[in-house]
């Protein structure tokens, strides 16, 4: 297990702490970089801690060997919630070895530019958007094709199965935009982000899933309510993500107005590119491949679109200015 750990494991997540993602860990999980006394070499493993202002208290096994490195002090490196520090470990024997951490100095942040921002955004969000929307792709020509996949299994089923995909599309973009938001606020949470697209794309999903469940009941529904259905579908999303900026930019609320704006040119661009393509009959690797074709047209658009206004709305001023964070 040990060694499976050290080999898999240990590796997948010290690349995780230093990506923008890091949150997902870092509240429990530190990567440390100690110098072995013997070798000179740099030895990184990821290790659990307890924080009490700048001092760090990590409890290890007696089997394990980097803590004996700092036995008597020395120096380390410690990457904590996405900052590099330089601090100095000793170790004290006890039932198990504890080794204390005292952390000295960060190293500096580098400045926010807002261009760099939205082509980070744009590039993160529309691979994000094109994984995720494989899968609903995907589902959807499974559950339409007759006498296939779904075996003939009822509506409610069906629509069960896209909202299931919606909520797989909701995870991927949550986690690609999180990435992306990472570097402007840090203060919001990766979970918390990812929590709230996934919610918003289940609700975006279950009103687009409801023609498969009533048919041509929707035919007699009031204008005003096929209306309101439909707003909710484009604004859900950015809803809840407003809910967690609010916290933190002024003027969040504009978030909606902007995302909701987006997606409505996307899905736009979207029925441009898969309409003239998509024609009874077809086979269903057709039908997805068409479908793929126009997610990414939909994804390029819709991220675009969103990184601009996550722009204007950290920066009113334009693009032209830049922000240090601590």
């Amino acid at each position: 297990m040990d060694r499976l750990q050290t080999r898999l494991v240990n590796p997948v997540v010290a690349w995780l702490l230093r990506t923008p993602l890091h949150d997902l860990l870092s509240r429990r999980i530190v990567l440390l970089t100690v110098t072995g006394r013997r070798s000179g070499a740099a030895i990184r493993l990821p290790v659990q801690y307890e924080r009490d202002g700048d001092t760090l208290t990590v409890v290890t096994s007696p089997r394990r060997l980097w803590w004996r490195n700092l036995e008597g002090g020395a120096p380390v490196q410690l990457v904590l919630e996405g900052v590099v520090w330089d601090g100095h470990a000793t170790v004290r024997r006890e039932p198990a070895p504890v080794v204390t951490i005292c952390m000295k100095a960060k190293a500096p942040a580098p400045p926010l530019e807002f261009t760099s921002l939205w082509w980070r955004w744009t590039r993160a969000v529309t691979l994000g958007e094109i994984a995720g929307f494989t899968v609903p792709a995907v589902a959807g020509a499974w559950v339409a094709a007759p006498g296939w996949g779904m075996l003939g299994i009822g509506p409610l089923l069906q629509a069960g199965v896209i909202i299931l995909a919606g909520a797989v599309e909701g995870t991927l973009l949550g986690l690609a935009q999180a990435y992306a938001l990472r570097t402007a606020l840090p203060a919001v949470a990766t979970r918390d982000w990812v929590r709230a697209t996934v919610q918003g794309a289940c609700i975006a999903w279950a009103i687009g899933a409801l023609p498969i469940v009533l048919g041509e009941r929707m035919l007699s529904w009031p204008p005003a309510v096929v209306g309101l259905l439909g707003l909710t579908l484009l604004a859900a999303m950015g809803l809840l993500q407003w809910r967690l900026l609010r916290r933190q930019v002024r003027g969040a609320f504009w978030w909606v107005v902007a995302t909701a704006g987006s997606w409505l040119v996307a899905l736009g661009v979207f029925a441009l590119v898969t309409t003239p393509l998509w024609q009874e009959g077809q086979p269903a690797w057709l039908v997805v491949a068409i479908g793929v074709l126009g997610g990414v047209a939909m994804a390029a658009t819709v991220a675009a679109l969103s990184g601009a206004a996550l722009v204007r709305l950290l920066h009113p001023q334009g693009w032209r200015g830049r922000l240090r964070w601590s």
